[in-house]
């Protein structure tokens, strides 16, 4: 659970930066395979993640009053965080942000087609994990895109791991980090500007809060 408590702090400060946002990432990986999504309304936010052997999960951050609720699809429970427990997060993980080596990447030259956009692929260190990185340089929006997911993604515990993080000119579309359990691999599936629902930053009725 320490990772999903890690998601919550820095999405906080994502929130509300921009109109409502959808983004659909593709992981593959040993431990985990499936779709990301994040949903950002306001200064509300939600982050979808793949069944892992605990489940799906969704984080739910409510930037007006500091709460975030982990929700844990399987048992149909909620977990909350509020206020105290995101400062002592943020802090923990801006300790771990700055212990992780990084380099600049540097571009190999070649050339390759992720979904719709055209990529030069960059060789890369990340966290201390050799890495390949597809770059789009005429992604639209892509500083501005960029600078949001990383704040999700470092608060979702990737640190030093996350290609947004990376300093390429464009947007990064796939990234394939070699680590000790194998091959972890992350493909940006669509990124979209539309209206999302209100309901879907509410933990549903039936699910019972976990016990303090």
């Amino acid at each position: 659970m320490k990772k999903f408590l890690l998601i919550a702090p820095v999405l906080l400060t994502v929130i509300a930066a921009r109109a409502d946002v959808v983004v659909i990432q593709k992981m593959e990986s040993a431990m985990m395979n499936g779709e990301i999504v994040m949903k950002i309304k306001g200064d509300k936010g939600r982050v979808d993640m793949p069944n892992s052997p605990g489940g799906s999960v969704s984080m739910i951050i409510d930037g007006a009053s500091g709460e975030v609720s982990a929700v844990i699809h399987s048992q149909k429970m909620v977990r909350k965080m509020g206020g105290d427990q995101l400062k002592a997060a943020v802090e923990q993980a801006k300790k771990t942000a700055a212990a992780t080596p990084s380099e600049k990447p540097k571009a190999t030259g070649k050339m390759e087609k992720v979904g719709e956009w055209d990529t030069e692929i960059y060789d890369a260190n990340m966290g201390g994990q050799t890495a390949k990185i597809w770059v789009a340089k005429n992604f639209p929006n892509a500083e501005k895109l960029k600078a949001e997911m990383l704040k999700i993604s470092k608060a979702m515990g990737q640190g030093g791991m996350d290609a947004a993080s990376a300093d390429v000119p464009g947007m990064p579309v796939k990234t394939e980090i070699t680590t000790a359990i194998g091959k972890m691999t992350t493909t940006i599936i669509k990124v979209v500007e539309q209206t999302v629902d209100a309901k879907e930053f509410e933990v549903p009725k039936d699910y019972k809060e976990e016990s303090k």
